[in-house]
């Protein structure tokens, strides 16, 4: 008789996990359908554009050569330069 008794309290306590776990999917289901039309937007993520330009040409003209930035410079100052006196 205690041997019934310990087998039946074991199914008992079995069939309540299972009523408790399908509670806690159906509950879980419910907020998760009903959170996933405002989390959309948090979810979406952009997709990168495809680059199908034209090609980028860089103008070259726009860094000048080293001689003539030496052209332009008058040097003749240099010279006169003292570099030992701090005045």
């Amino acid at each position: 008789m205690l041997i019934k008794n310990i087998v039946g309290t074991i199914i008992v306590l079995l069939n309540m996990a299972g009523l408790g776990y399908l509670f806690f999917l159906g509950i879980a289901g419910f907020f998760g359908h009903h959170h996933t039309d405002e989390d959309d937007e948090f979810n979406t993520v952009a997709t990168p554009e495809v680059n199908t330009g034209k090609p980028v040409v860089i103008d070259e003209d726009i860094i000048p050569d080293e001689e003539d930035l030496l052209k332009d410079m008058d040097l003749s100052d240099l010279d006169k330069l003292d570099f030992n006196d701090p005045e």
